[in-house]
């Protein structure tokens, strides 16, 4: 695996954007983390209070992702064993998971998760058994 994919590690950061009393604007535009731009949105609502969704990793897309309604806490584990959990209850905050990085996030009643990938879906980028993803952290494939 290339060192630069596998050195990056998942992180909050907060939007941009500016309020008043007729209501709040929220934006991101970062050519840093995505130098073609945004290749895909999709947005996951409807999830049972508890129950979980992500459940997977990529090779090699890097996604933001901001719960733009309700709460949302993400773990998240490296490929190098690392475990980081945040918290997304305001839509101005946003967690940067790079490649390599499995998600397991858990909704809280009428939450809204937002999510930005610098890559076009593909099923073969995906990463979907955690007993394969977990030899790879032991760098054992």
């Amino acid at each position: 695996m290339p060192e630069s994919i596998i050195s990056k590690s998942p992180y909050l950061f907060t939007l941009p954007g500016n309020s008043s009393e007729t209501g709040s604007l929220t934006f991101w535009e970062n050519l840093e983390l995505f130098p073609e731009g945004i290749q895909r949105c999709f947005w996951i609502s409807g999830v049972k209070e508890g129950e979980t969704r992500g459940n997977h990793a990529h090779w090699e897309e890097s996604q933001v992702v901001v719960a733009v309604a309700g709460k949302v806490l993400l773990e998240i584990q490296s490929v190098q064993g690392e475990t980081f959990k945040f918290t997304l209850d305001s839509p101005n905050q946003a967690v940067f998971i790079p490649p390599l990085n499995w998600l397991i996030a858990r909704f809280s009643t009428n939450s809204v998760l937002l999510g930005m990938s610098d890559q076009a879906f593909s099923e073969d980028d995906y990463i979907r058994d955690l007993e394969y993803f977990g030899k790879l952290q032991e760098g054992n494939i």
